[in-house]
């Protein structure tokens, strides 16, 4: 590809944040899900947020003939990004012992969205039923704020009525929170909880995603700031909450210009973003969603 696709991913998550205004509006897509019933999560839940089109169901152009469809002529496809695994084999020169080595590459492939596609009327009957699948999911998502906290696994040690400032500390495992009085209303009091939460869970016992002494670090802190801003509003989709006063134009524009600059973070906060939504609420983790096609 001509670009860089980091730059590539980055660059469309920029396109739908610019056009939604929102962290919490990119994850209020239904549940992207391909014609083969695969749900989409992390980055490509983001690549794929978009209000252009009101169907969940993506597919490449070979799955939509598949699927007795054919894509209509003019139309763009979107990008869609996994990772392969490469495995290669080297010998010690000391030891003369064989070793294999891992590497991990980020590969692409391009879907389009079914309403760009005509179908006949058995590939309209599975778009039909994958999307009714979609939709439920999403309505089964919206759990209770307070359920969600009270019920993650492991949970940091909680200290309500703290000080005027939500803050988590990684060396305590300890997330301090100021009583509701302080916030506009009680939505933007659990936006605040569910940030800090997903900081909690880059604790080391949980999943591993600092070290106390580089959370401070200046590019890790806004790395994992960008992380919880995601999971955060993740969550906050999950939950039903409405609040969105941070999400000013002044606020995203920050954010973007941070991505702009640094086209690698997306996908590596994305990817964080959705394992820490999964270790604070597992039914959300893919291999508990169920899709009968």
């Amino acid at each position: 590809m001509k670009r860089n696709l980091f730059e590539q991913v980055t660059q469309q998550v920029i396109d739908n944040l610019e056009k939604v205004s929102s962290w919490k509006r990119l994850w209020e897509v239904p549940q992207p899900v391909s014609l083969n019933g695969h749900h989409y999560q992390g980055i490509n839940y983001l690549l794929l947020s978009t209000d252009q089109f009101t169907s969940p169901v993506w597919g490449t152009f070979n799955q939509v003939r598949q699927n007795g469809g054919c894509v209509n002529k003019g139309e763009k496809s979107r990008l869609v990004v996994f990772w392969k695994r490469l495995i290669d084999s080297t010998t010690d020169k000391v030891t003369g012992e064989a070793k294999q080595n891992v590497h991990f590459l980020l590969r692409y492939y391009l879907v389009f969205n079914v309403e760009q596609c005509s179908f006949d009327d058995i590939g309209k009957a599975k778009i039909n039923t994958l999307s009714r699948a979609s939709e439920s999911l999403s309505n089964e998502r919206n759990i209770q704020a307070e359920e969600i906290i009270g019920n993650m696994p492991d949970p940091p040690q909680i200290r309500l009525g703290m000080h005027d400032t939500p803050s988590y500390i990684p060396s305590l495992d300890v997330l301090e929170m100021p009583d509701k009085k302080y916030f506009f209303n009680s939505d933007a009091y659990y936006a605040a909880f569910f940030h800090e939460l997903i900081h909690s869970t880059g604790h080391k016992k949980r999943l591993n995603r600092f070290e106390s002494d580089q959370f401070r670090n200046n590019e890790n802190y806004s790395k994992e700031e960008l992380v919880a801003e995601l999971g955060a509003a993740y969550l906050q989709t999950v939950a039903g909450i409405n609040y969105d006063a941070e999400n000013t134009a002044a606020y995203i524009k920050g954010w973007l210009r941070v991505l702009k600059d640094n086209p690698t973070w997306i996908t590596w906060a994305a990817s964080r973003a959705q394992k820490a939504c999964e270790f604070i609420v597992p039914a959300l983790a893919p291999e508990n969603i169920c899709v009968e096609t």
